[in-house]
């Protein structure tokens, strides 16, 4: 099998180095958001989501740990501004393709604003320095051993993460380890392209990735939660190629989410609320709650284990 018909998932990969429309209820949403939450509280099902526990939005509540097979990842780049309690998007960038990248505000002259490629090269920039660099992972929810956990109808759930401000390290830093993993190859024949769509967009989707809590000090001095991310169990192979086919089958619905540049509202330097999962983006400041509404709980089945390994057979994909 060779990487053409994979083609779609290239720019959802990892280069190494450091959405769009209404908004849905979380039942009803193909992505469902994994977040740490700041503060203890019940939510409208009554159940007490506790502070520094894992929450999957709509799915399960409450896990010292989750578990993933990855099926996208996106770099993104993302100038919001805090006003009246509201995390505004000023500018944004999908990073469609490789550089020169350009947000979603314009010039004075109304041509395309280029964003510049670095932290340092934004630092110099009186409009790009707010912008921050987020990571955004997606993948399959499932078991230790990566069987996936499905919905009634045997459909698996498909979660994601955003690394972003404080959490942005780790998170940069496990796909970066992915990305420089000398694995065997998957396609053939082998060539340099194949090795370098294998090192972005198929490492990271050959091993389960184990998430738990960790804390880090920012220069206010208060404690931040960041995930962890760890390498659990290689995926067999003839898996991996079924998580390729279901990332390609979803890689519309992911773009249409988290391409924010799709929901601009109002004038050229306003971009309405930002999406869920958005708020303050400086490292240095005091920890938000980054906890969003509640919703209704997603019932949802654990896949049987098949012993040493697992099988997407059953899965309704």
């Amino acid at each position: 099998m060779s990487i053409e018909e994979f083609a779609d998932l290239a720019t959802t990969g990892y280069q190494g180095g450091g959405g769009g429309g209404e908004q849905k209820p979380p039942e009803d949403e193909l992505f469902h958001s994994v977040y740490i939450a700041g503060k203890t509280r019940k939510n409208h099902i009554n159940v007490e989501e506790q502070s520094g526990k894992y929450q999957i939005r709509g799915v399960q509540y409450n896990l010292d740990e989750v578990h993933m097979i990855i099926t996208h990842v996106k770099e993104v780049l993302a100038n919001i501004k805090r006003e009246k309690n509201k995390d505004n998007i000023m500018c944004f960038s999908f990073k469609e393709g490789g550089p020169p990248w350009y947000g979603t505000s314009t010039l004075s002259d109304g041509s395309k604003r280029q964003c510049p490629q670095t932290s340092a090269e934004r630092a110099v920039n009186d409009f790009c320095n707010p912008c921050r660099a987020q990571i955004i992972v997606a993948g399959i929810y499932c078991k230790p051993d990566g069987s996936p956990i499905l919905t009634e109808d045997n459909k698996p759930i498909l979660i994601f993460i955003r690394g972003k401000g404080m959490k942005y390290s780790n998170v940069s830093n496990y796909l970066n380890d992915r990305f420089q993993e000398d694995l065997s190859p998957i396609f053939e024949p082998v060539t340099d392209q194949s090795r370098e769509f294998e090192k972005s967009v198929v490492n990271n989707k050959r091993f389960v990735v184990k998430m738990t809590r960790g804390e880090q000090t920012s220069s206010y001095g208060n404690d931040v939660s960041v995930f962890i991310l760890e390498k659990g169990v290689e995926i067999p192979k003839e898996s991996v190629l079924s998580i390729l086919k279901l990332s390609k089958q979803t890689v519309k619905q992911f773009n249409e989410k988290f391409d924010w540049s799709k929901s601009k509202k109002g004038g050229s330097t306003g971009y309405g609320a930002a999406p869920e999962g958005v708020l303050s983006t400086d490292p240095g400041k005091k920890e938000v709650d980054d906890t969003p509404e509640e919703a209704p709980e997603e019932k949802a089945k654990e896949a049987g284990s098949t012993g040493k390994t697992f099988s997407f057979d059953d899965v309704n994909f």
